[in-house]
């Protein structure tokens, strides 16, 4: 592994690369901003600023969600006097307590026995924050992960409010599965301010995503010269950025072993034979019929 690691570092940089630009991990450097991730970010900055306590994101995998959310993250820690940033990756609760103890051990709260007491020091902290000018926002990424029962967490903290704004702005990051969540409970439904949803990319923002990646990463010249090559890669990936990534990190891997500095259309065919047989089979099962058929 650490050879294979080698090799693809010395051939990155052979690539004119100062570090890998196709890699698996949500970086927000090297988030690339289409029209619609932008908007979205521009209104999550909207709906933070003017404390309008609760916004939602959702959108299929690999759309860009997480590079998003750290995005919108980095914005905000590095304003540490106006804003207080809780940052959740995987917001997995089972319970509203689970949750709200997550939330005060992000922010090095002590534990309290018992929902009562740990809201009371939690209240405490939102006021405390408010009093010294700053806003906290509150990221949960994978909140399609949120149980039923962790959903009455987002109801309170939206209900603490001092002066007409809100103590905290929330912001949930997840797959579609959010809607069926919030559906079950309507009077937190309504407490949404914002939704906006993540769609896959256009063909022009995919051959856009791949020239920014390899931009931040130190090339400026074309790693597939030609529109078709380009099509290809957005018909196999259908548009989604992890799936751009993944078929691209395949292509630098590529011309690493032939030598070559940019990818022909052999190149692509034989990124995309390798992007194809690593993805997961997913079977599709024929419906039962019943023996009266």
């Amino acid at each position: 592994m650490a050879k294979k690691s080698t090799q693809r570092r010395m051939f990155l940089r052979e690539l004119g690369f100062l570090e890998d630009p196709f890699m698996s991990s949500a970086d927000p450097r090297f988030l690339y901003l289409s029209t619609q991730h932008g908007n979205v970010l521009d209104r999550c900055t909207d709906a933070i600023e003017d404390f309008r306590g609760l916004a939602v994101i959702d959108g299929s995998f690999g759309v860009g969600k997480s590079s998003l959310a750290l995005r919108l993250e980095s914005i905000y820690r590095g304003l540490p006097d106006q804003y207080k940033v809780i940052y959740i990756h995987t917001a997995s609760y089972e319970s509203e307590y689970a949750g709200l103890q997550d939330m005060c051990d992000a922010v090095k709260l002590p534990r309290r026995k018992g929902l009562t007491k740990q809201w009371r020091e939690f209240e405490n902290f939102l006021v405390d924050q408010h009093g010294a000018g700053r806003n906290v926002v509150i990221i949960l990424d994978d909140a399609q992960l949120l149980q039923p029962p962790a959903l009455t967490l987002i109801h309170t903290i939206y209900n603490f409010d001092k002066g007409g704004r809100k103590l905290a702005q929330v912001v949930l990051f997840g797959q579609e599965e959010l809607h069926n969540k919030f559906a079950m409970f309507p009077e937190i439904r309504s407490r949404i301010n914002q939704w906006w949803s993540l769609n896959p990319l256009s063909p022009e923002d995919t051959i856009e995503l791949v020239r920014f990646r390899c931009q931040v990463a130190g090339r400026d010249d074309p790693l597939i010269p030609s529109q078709s090559g380009f099509l290809d890669v957005y018909e196999v990936t259908q548009g989604i950025p992890r799936q751009i990534v993944n078929l691209c990190s395949h292509i630098v891997e590529i011309l690493g072993a032939q030598k070559k500095t940019s990818a022909d259309s052999a190149v692509i065919e034989e990124a995309i034979k390798l992007y194809q047989s690593s993805r997961p089979l997913v079977t599709t099962l024929a419906p039962r019929t019943s023996n009266n058929d």
